[in-house]
């Protein structure tokens, strides 16, 4: 069961990367940024597009429960700058409690069973 929650993650982290990288402005919409100009649409999609689905693709080609693990640290660890945020910048909002409950669960995800076990 762990295996295909960590799949389902990382398929996720993939989708998340390919829309990123095909709908600048929709994935700035939903992050609640502007992509004005045309920098900003190539930082979209090379943040928020080409890494992203190198960050779910990689679990998923090399099936190592240590590229599931890294995956899913990686989205705790921005959950975690998200909560500096709400300590630092005040940006304690509805939209930002989603979205940190979004990384957390995606991180979860990835980490659960074996590859929470090739890491602790």
């Amino acid at each position: 069961m762990f295996d295909a929650l960590n799949i389902i993650a990382a398929v996720v982290t993939v989708g998340l990367g390919f829309y990123g990288l095909l709908l600048p402005h929709k994935a700035a919409e939903l992050v609640r940024l502007e992509a004005a100009r045309l920098e900003g649409r190539s930082e979209f999609r090379a943040s928020f597009g080409g890494l992203w689905i190198g960050l779910g693709a990689v679990p998923l080609i090399t099936m190592e429960p240590l590229a599931f693990a890294m995956a899913g640290i990686i989205w705790l660890t921005t959950a975690l700058g998200r909560f500096v945020s709400f300590a630092f910048d005040q940006t304690l909002s509805r939209q930002n409690i989603i979205n940190i409950g979004f990384e957390v669960a995606c991180g979860a995800l990835l980490l659960a069973g074996t590859p929470a076990s090739a890491v602790f």
